[in-house]
């Protein structure tokens, strides 16, 4: 692995549509922060709301608009030309918390050999207040794999060896692709994971995570096996053994009218349409 430079340049990337609700924040939250040396990569495809309006008081951010209509292609292509030693995905409605960026550099100076470093994650509601902090955890190549995603896109910073080694974002998923860089990152180079909290993940009525919440677990599961996770890994078990305790418990306690409504949620959700890939990545 190569040294970072005493001050490396670190590049944010995001990807944008129609953002406008949120997007102001995001770009402050970059703005603003502590570190001398950022390439913030704005990549919007057209938006029809008042995202462009708050992109041009922005001078600061480099812009790509018109940029590709798929997240994928957006995050593909702002990897490409994106200049910085050090590389970060922050989605256009989440934030980076004071120092993030610093704190981030400081972990990859400190820990030479490790790809990418990854931090906690904190969640806050459409309004910016924070609701929760969860905890990650150290996580490697087998249990990115078989168990769940441990890094939070907003928290994650990557060297570009890294990028460079695994190769772009791979388009075949709309959902997932956070997820599988990872893996693919993780399989080469070690990972780190520092507890801290460096970013916010919003959360909000319509976003990726809630809409696709079914196409999500069955597009991660076809990701993690075509990665070389068994079919019968912890995240099967996992997953098939909550919805089989809940379903149970619904029908034990005579909430039938319950279950019903569930059971046919979970039918229209595993039936539906694979979502297109326009807007921001939501996990």
């Amino acid at each position: 692995m190569r040294p970072l430079p005493e001050t490396p340049l670190v590049t944010i990337v995001t990807p944008s549509y129609n953002t406008g609700r949120f997007i102001e924040a995001t770009l402050m939250s970059v703005r603003d922060q502590d570190y001398p040396r950022i390439e913030h990569i704005v990549l919007d495809s057209g938006s029809t709301d008042q995202t462009p309006e708050i992109l041009a008081r922005f001078p600061s951010i480099r812009l790509i608009s018109p940029a590709p209509a798929t997240l994928t292609g957006k995050i593909n292509h702002a990897f490409t030309i994106a200049q910085g030693d050090i590389v970060g995905w922050l989605c256009a409605d989440d934030c980076y918390l004071p120092g993030a960026i610093t704190r981030a550099v400081e972990a990859l100076k400190k820990n030479p050999e490790a790809g990418m470093a990854y931090c906690n994650f904190l969640q806050m509601d459409a309004d910016g207040v924070e609701l929760k902090r969860w905890r990650s955890k150290q996580a490697s190549f087998r249990k990115l794999l078989n168990d769940q995603n441990y890094v939070p896109t907003e928290g994650a910073f990557i060297r570009r060896e890294a990028l460079e080694r695994v190769g772009p974002v791979d388009t075949r998923y709309t959902l997932v692709q956070d997820w599988d860089l990872w893996i693919r990152i993780s399989k080469f180079f070690p990972i780190k994971y520092v507890d801290d909290w460096w970013a916010a993940f919003r959360v909000h009525t319509g976003q990726r995570s809630s809409r696709y919440q079914y196409e999500f677990w069955f597009e991660g599961r076809r990701m993690t096996r075509g990665n070389g996770a068994p079919f019968f890994s912890p995240l099967f078990f996992k997953y098939w053994s909550r919805k089989i305790f809940n379903a149970a418990a619904l029908v034990c306690t005579g909430q039938l009218r319950e279950f019903a409504q569930r059971f046919h949620t979970f039918l229209i959700g595993v039936s539906a349409r694979r979502p297109r890939d326009r807007t921001p990545q939501r996990r």
